[in-house]
């Protein structure tokens, strides 16, 4: 017979939004596959203590509803929201909650849920889990950074030891459940090292259904939710303002309650906002017909706050079959959602001309709605249907009691890397630098060239020489596996990883390059038992839903051949996962292809790490009074240097006068002949212009200091395909980029504002671009904070984290 179930939790139902829904669902569901399931819960409360006044006078201190056991405690819940407020209620439901397992009210068990927005309530459930019991955290906020990031907590030391709190209690677990990637990520850099896994929000998709939408009547802007400051309101009544004269026909409707609802109803009043009403939440059983209300839903919130804490309320619009507006960051969970479902619009938080925009654009045009609503909904029935999502949960409390833990076992891995130049050393460094957490990986071989693994000797941790291990492969090997036809390279580096898988006797392969063994692959070779991984670079099958895309016919054939490939090399069930550089491949492949589920995003990562600007040396004396701009790199064809040589001879006087341009870096020798020649051409058609050459490879420490002191990074790529560490350079430095505006690059720089994309393939357009940036003024062309977003999540320690994430899932 299953174990008893106790759920540690202060919000319950009858409270409608929030977390409460979700601990409600998962108590049913257990009950209903045979658990005895006991909640352990405080009053009523969220988001208004007043709307539960009558509930809370009445409720009994026990009560069976549902098959489900719910003991109240009684516990104090201020009037007035405060942080430090908040804190106290919390602590006391703490003091509740022991004083009801001394007495004996309460028995400990052998399996515990604890549902945190409140550290307070894991802490509780630590308490009551018995000895060599087992105990998983439900995070659906984590409270240290939502306080960070809503500004609720100012000191330094209350944040410190929040996290701390948080660090040592969640750490007392036999797991953490959390909503996203990002919450995984955040909890990882607070210092929690037990398993983590993801369990995203659900949606009963049998309860909410779609309903016809009336386009004879004037739409209705709704709201519905908690109204208090984690939500950004404000930006809401702005768009009432622009609304009452652009589209006075047109409602909005706010319904729910919080901190903010006064205020926000007097500047209503004050700004004589007729076309804003407010209402009360409904209850649950009437949760479709209000999301039916809605023509378009908005989703307002504070974009400090993003990565800590999910609006919960997007699934169930979504499975509603209406679009919304969310504003929030470039590169945030939202944005990135938005771009796998196309099932709504999102917008920069507190632009006031962006969310009016995006507003209209969808007010005025009924079938844009009508598609997004059926998006949504096919993504919830796809990916977050109560029913899948809390059969997977059982699954993993069944693992869990079974097996003792969810630790995976110790495995011992291979990473084949035959190439020396680019990015293998850098990557291979992070993986080194970033095994010290991974307890699962016993040991891992790293199979490299021999100049590579000469380079990597003395970068080896000292703790870590015991478990890492640098084998150089053999001239013929290494010769054969970069060999310039793919086919060749390719079944070579096939054989190879199954050699050295054999010989070193490890249970998983990973490729840093899987692009190499497409075709292999893709004829459903294995490697005899052992699963494989691998790095996709180049994927360009999904480009014409980029942007604008005019391929030519050798760039047809491309895809047609790299289609045919993924299609049978995700079928091949030797390979378990594959990480894509490309962030919109992974949604683009479960969509297309059977086996897509196997591709998953991999940030690309920022390297090197920061300089402090007062530890720059220039190795080349800059002008002043210029706009520079800077090309730096290996110079070949492909990277545009002849077309950027080309498109500074058609500037105007005026602005080559007020230019300057720095390429550095070594130039392709089948170039040298031709660069010298446009080079002359170019000191003699612009005089005026300053420009410098710099024919030799640099060091990091060099580039870092061009980049830091030039005012705009180039990277005029000649219809390039795959991902471009420069981007990254420059949006690290908040440098604008000036790149094409073709592929996977140009969609990042327009998606993230991170610089001006254009057609760089025709030098005319390319020199339009450098004087328009050059009038305007650099910084016009970049978003400071989306570039500090985009940033964010790719560091070396999460690129390692994905990358030993592949490898525990093969």
């Amino acid at each position: 017979m299953a174990n008893p179930v106790l759920i540690v939790t202060q919000h319950f139902k009858p409270e409608v939004i929030g977390s409460a829904p979700y601990c409600s669902d998962m108590a049913e569901w257990l009950a209903q596959r045979g658990r005895a399931v006991t909640v352990l819960t405080g009053p009523a409360h969220y988001p208004n203590l007043s709307d539960f006044q009558a509930f809370n006078a009445s409720a009994p201190k026990r009560v069976v509803e549902q098959g489900v056991v719910i003991e109240r405690l009684r516990n104090w819940i201020p009037r007035k929201r405060s942080a430090i407020l908040r804190i106290i209620s919390e602590f006391l439901f703490f003091v509740a909650g022991v004083c009801a397992l001394l007495s004996g009210r309460i028995r400990r068990h052998d399996l515990v849920i604890s549902f945190s927005p409140s550290i307070f309530a894991v802490m509780l459930g630590v308490l009551a889990t018995r000895r060599k019991g087992h105990h998983v955290a439900v995070v659906h906020d984590i409270q240290s950074g939502l306080a960070a990031g809503l500004s609720m907590v100012r000191s330094g030391f209350m944040l410190r030891l929040m996290r701390w709190c948080e660090r040592i209690t969640l750490n007392r677990t036999a797991a953490v459940f959390v909503l996203t990637t990002e919450m995984q990520n955040q909890l990882r850099q607070i210092g929690v090292e037990v398993p983590i896994e993801i369990m995203p929000i659900w949606v009963d998709t049998d309860r909410i259904q779609p309903r016809p939408v009336n386009d004879d009547r004037a739409a209705t802007l709704l709201y519905s939710g908690n109204l208090g400051r984690k939500q950004g309101l404000e930006q809401v009544m702005a768009l009432a303002e622009d609304l009452a004269s652009l589209r006075p026909e047109v409602k909005l409707l706010l319904r729910g309650d919080g901190s903010e609802r006064r205020d926000l109803a007097l500047m209503a009043a004050d700004r004589g906002l007729c076309n804003v009403q407010f209402a009360d939440l409904l209850p649950r059983d009437e949760l479709n017909d209000g999301l039916a209300v809605g023509d378009i839903h908005l989703v307002p919130q504070k974009p400090s706050a993003a990565d800590f804490a999910i609006p919960s309320k997007i699934y169930s619009i979504m499975a509603a079959g209406r679009p919304f507006i969310a504003t929030a960051h470039p590169g945030s969970s939202l944005w990135r959602l938005c771009k796998e479902t196309n099932a709504f619009i999102c917008v920069p938080p507190n632009d006031r001309t962006a969310l009016s925009d995006a507003t209209l654009k969808l007010l005025n045009s009924p079938g844009l709605r009508r598609d997004m609503g059926e998006n949504g909904r096919a993504f919830i029935e796809r990916a977050h249907s109560k029913q899948m999502l809390l059969t997977k949960f059982g699954e993993t409390l069944q693992r869990l009691e079974t097996v003792g833990s969810l630790e995976p076992q110790r495995l011992r891995v291979l990473v084949l890397e035959p190439d020396k130049d680019g990015h293998p050393r850098e990557w291979l460094l992070h993986l080194m630098h970033n095994l010290a957490g991974q307890e699962q990986i016993e040991e891992i071989w790293f199979v490299v060239a021999g100049e590579l693994r000469r380079a990597l000797m003395d970068d080896v941790p000292v703790s870590l020489r015991d478990r890492i291990r640098l084998v150089s492969l053999s001239p013929n090997e290494q010769r054969f596996c970069t060999h310039r036809m793919l086919p060749v390279s390719g079944f070579s580096r096939w054989w190879v990883m199954r050699r050295y898988l054999r010989l070193t006797g490890a249970d998983v392969g990973c490729f840093l390059s899987l692009d190499h063994l497409s075709l292999p692959l893709a004829f459903g070779l294995g490697a005899a038992g052992r699963k494989l991984s691998g790095i996709l670079f180049r994927p360009s099958v999904h480009y014409p839903s980029l942007g604008a895309y005019r391929p030519t016919l050798a760039e047809r054939i491309r895809d047609l051949r790299k289609a045919v490939l993924y299609r049978l090399m995700l079928l091949n069930g030797a390979l378990n996962v594959v990480l894509s550089l490309d962030p919109f491949f992974p949604d683009y492949a479960a969509r297309r292809y059977l086996g897509g589920h196997k591709v998953h995003a991999l940030p690309d990562p920022v390297y090197p790490p920061p300089a402090a600007s007062s530890a720059l040396t220039l190795p080349i004396p800059l002008p002043t009074g210029r706009v520079v701009f800077l090309l730096f790199g290996v110079l070949t064809a492909r990277k545009g240097i002849l077309h950027l040589m080309m498109a500074l001879r058609q500037l105007s006087p005026e602005m080559a006068s007020r230019t300057a341009v720095v390429i550095a870096g070594k130039v392709a020798p089948e170039l040298g002949e031709q660069l010298a020649q446009q080079q002359a051409e170019l000191a003699r058609d612009q005089p005026d212009l300053w420009l410098h050459l710099e024919d030799r490879w640099l060091s990091s420490d060099e580039i870092n200091a061009l980049v830091n002191r030039c005012d705009v990074v180039l990277a005029p790529y000649q219809r390039f395909v795959g991902s471009s560490g420069v981007v990254l350079w420059a949006a690290r430095a908040g440098k604008p980029l000036l790149t094409q505006d073709y592929g996977l690059v140009g969609r990042l720089v327009q998606d993230y504002r991170l610089g001006l994309a254009a057609d760089v393939t025709q030098p005319a357009q390319l020199a339009a671009a450098i004087e328009q940036m050059v009038a305007k003024g650099p910084q016009h062309f970049i978003d400071a904070a989306a570039a500090r977003n985009f940033i964010s999540d790719r560091t070396p320690e999460a690129f390692a984290a994905h990358v030993f994430g592949s490898l525990r899932t093969s």
